[in-house]
């Protein structure tokens, strides 16, 4: 697939607000390569990716990131289904690309001009691939043993971020030191962190206490008072950067519609945890699943919720994809059954393969 990357957008009649004319943005580039493509536009110091419709070998791979498996099914020594695979849209059959036996809690794309790099959270470190997954690199040292989420700059490529039980780490280097970066922090263990979508410098950590945010690249953190402990989960939305959903411990989903400064609770789901959200490519739908709670939907950007799967033979679900390329296609990773999907949007659900295992991650990336 030819990169459109380098273009840097010097047609004279292509000007893009992304945040108030996304569709018409999306339809005018459409136009310009109606055969497909991928394209960065750098808008606010963040790379915005536009994909219009590509074949499913063009497009990329599901990929998903499995903690453990409950069924023990070893090959070689290893566990069966432990690590990171990935499968092509509208196949059935799941590769490894990972090291045997590597527990992963979640994995992340990046790229800078021509290099693509995959980041796994793994049980034993941070490790990364520049070559679409064939050879892997531990990045981090004995202080961040166990990496739970990883965030990577989107201009400087040597600049990451993880989180971990023990707080948030930074490196500057491309990986090869780590400083700890938790001033304002009143608890250490945090779950994710993110990047702003609009501002690299501006950062959000889910902790145990608090969301947290920082504005200078983790220097300094700030509870923003979400009202309920235990984040588990922080999305920003897509279209609408205001708005931010996190899923909590036993206090279901929170929301913003003002950046952070007041937050409530959605209509229509029980208090629940939550552990998976996920906002469709075009910002319309949003899909949160956690503790015995089956799937709910949003429409109305989290403020109210509609169960749309009971989901009574899973016991949790842990992560959640909207194909990018066909809303109708919709994914669930659970704790021990493996992976379910919809074609319909949620009416009809079907077993999708990793059986046993508990997928933390399901991403739709270029491999």
């Amino acid at each position: 697939m030819k990169s459109h990357t380098d273009q840097k957008l010097t047609l004279k009649n292509l000007l893009i607000i992304w945040d108030t004319e996304m569709e018409l943005a999306q339809k005018f580039i459409k136009k310009l390569f109606p055969r497909g493509f991928l394209i960065r536009v750098e808008y606010l110091m963040f790379p915005f990716i536009f994909a219009s419709p590509l074949t499913a070998r063009q497009s990329g791979k599901i990929c998903v990131a499995v903690l453990f498996n409950s069924t023990k099914s070893n090959v070689a020594g290893g566990d069966r289904y432990v690590g990171v695979f990935v499968r092509e849209r509208g196949e059935t059959e799941w590769q490894s690309i990972s090291n045997t036996n590597l527990f992963s809690f979640g994995i992340s794309f990046s790229q800078h001009g021509a290099t693509q790099r995959y980041y796994i959270a793994g049980g034993n470190g941070l490790h990364r691939s520049s070559d679409g997954g064939k050879t892997w690199k531990i990045l981090t040292g004995w202080q961040t043993m166990e990496v739970l989420s990883v965030a990577s700059d989107p201009v400087d490529s040597t600049m990451i971020y993880v989180a971990t039980p023990y707080g948030i780490f930074k490196s500057t280097d491309d990986g090869k030191s780590w400083t700890e970066k938790m001033r304002g922090f009143k608890t250490w263990y945090t779950d994710e962190v993110i990047i702003d979508r609009r501002d690299r410098r501006t950062l959000y950590a889910a902790t145990e206490e608090d969301l947290y945010r920082s504005i200078d690249g983790a220097e300094n953190w700030s509870p923003l008072k979400v009202g309920a402990p235990g984040m588990r989960t922080v999305v920003q939305h897509p279209a609408n950067f205001n708005v931010f959903l996190i899923g909590t411990e036993d206090h279901d989903v929170r929301v913003t519609l003002d950046n952070g400064k007041s937050w409530k609770a959605g209509v229509g789901m029980p208090a629940t945890a939550i552990y998976a959200i996920h906002i469709s490519s075009d910002g319309k739908e949003i899909y949160a699943g956690g503790f015995r709670s089956g799937v709910w939907r949003s429409e109305d950007f989290g403020q109210s919720w509609q169960q749309i799967w009971t989901a009574p033979e899973i016991e949790a679900i842990y992560s959640l994809l909207v194909d990018p390329m066909d809303a109708n296609h919709v994914m669930v990773g659970t704790n021990g059954k493996g992976i379910y999907e919809s074609y319909d949007k949620g009416k009809t659900w079907k077993q999708a393969g990793l059986e046993g295992a508990h997928v933390k991650q399901i991403a739709f990336y270029p491999f």
